[in-house]
């Protein structure tokens, strides 16, 4: 079996990702702490490595290639306790074998899917998106200063690559065509310059603990903070958009609303604004977005894709 320190590239990680290797470190990790346990259950969905400690704590091992660890340790530094999300708090962190780790409480609630929201009633999606809209309002007015602002080199490299990544995904031909011109159209209306914000940058379902009532979803906390980051704070709209209410006209106009946006805002320029930055979003995939909209939707022309994901115009 291959040793831990014998994992020197990214490529070695994925290839390695889901070794019984992780467990031993897991199980010495809470060793040198004293920390004494029943029970470790390896998580999945997580491109770290995460395990469960008798179902409070959380032990994440991250892949040290693009300061992922850096930023979780940050961003809960900066938000915990400052708004209306509850946060995991920090038990222990350090390195094993040069692969920085933290332990920390685990959020309580249950994760739901995509399926699962759309079983739930309207009005209890509404209360629900409103809720995470005010938090991400809050998370932004915190001063974003102990992260590098590199928002401005992003956005170029992220604009420059995005038209080769979605030929790798598969997106289909006309969508392809529109591209050079829509970007080229709209990549102004995203702002590099000026106030940034703090952002959590990616979330989504897998990452809200969720506590369900007979009439009501409640948010019971935000993890996974390994992908914040510093830059426009609509960027911090993407995940929202395009994994959780893509396509519900009523809950996206909501979830601005309650943001604070006026109606009269709510434009086809903020449309455009939108997709443009769908595009610059990290993990980028219009062929996936499209069939998270719905099967047909591969077929989709650019305008559509963009009418089908932004619905709130």
């Amino acid at each position: 079996m291959i040793k831990i320190s014998a994992i020197q590239t990214e490529k070695d990680f994925d290839e390695h990702h889901k070794s019984e290797i992780w467990f031993d470190a897991a199980k010495e990790i809470c060793r040198r702490h004293n920390f004494a346990f029943d029970e470790i259950k390896r998580a999945g969905g997580s491109e770290h490595i995460v395990f469960f400690i008798d179902d409070a704590f959380v032990l994440k091992i991250y892949r040290p290639f693009r300061q992922y660890f850096e930023r979780e340790v940050k961003a809960i530094e900066l938000v915990g306790g400052r708004t209306g999300f509850k946060l995991p708090e920090v038990v222990h962190q350090g390195e094993f074998e040069k692969f920085p780790y933290i332990l920390m409480t685990r959020v309580k609630g249950e994760l739901i899917t995509r399926a699962d929201w759309l079983q739930i009633p309207e009005k209890a999606q509404l209360g629900f998106i409103s809720k995470l809209a005010i938090g991400l309002k809050q998370t932004h007015t915190l001063s974003p200063d102990s992260f590098e602002n590199n928002w401005a080199a992003f956005v170029k490299d992220r604009a420059e690559t995005f038209i080769d990544r979605q030929v790798a995904h598969g997106v289909n031909k006309q969508v392809l065509d529109a591209l050079p011109a829509f970007i080229e159209e709209n990549l102004k209306l995203v702002p590099t310059d000026g106030k940034t914000a703090f952002m959590h940058a990616d979330v989504h379902f897998g990452n809200l603990g969720v506590v369900r009532t007979e009439k009501s979803l409640e948010i019971a906390g935000l993890f996974d903070f390994a992908d914040s980051r510093r830059g426009f704070f609509e960027y911090d709209f993407l995940a929202v958009g395009v994994l959780m209410i893509q396509g519900q006209r009523k809950l996206q106009r909501e979830f601005f609303r309650s943001y604070g946006y006026a109606g009269s805002e709510l434009d086809e320029q903020m449309r455009k604004r939108l997709m443009m930055l769908t595009m610059l979003y990290e993990t980028a995939d219009l062929r996936r977005y499209a069939i998270r909209l719905k099967p047909e939707a591969v077929e989709f022309s650019l305008e559509e894709l963009e009418k089908g994901i932004w619905s709130f115009v």
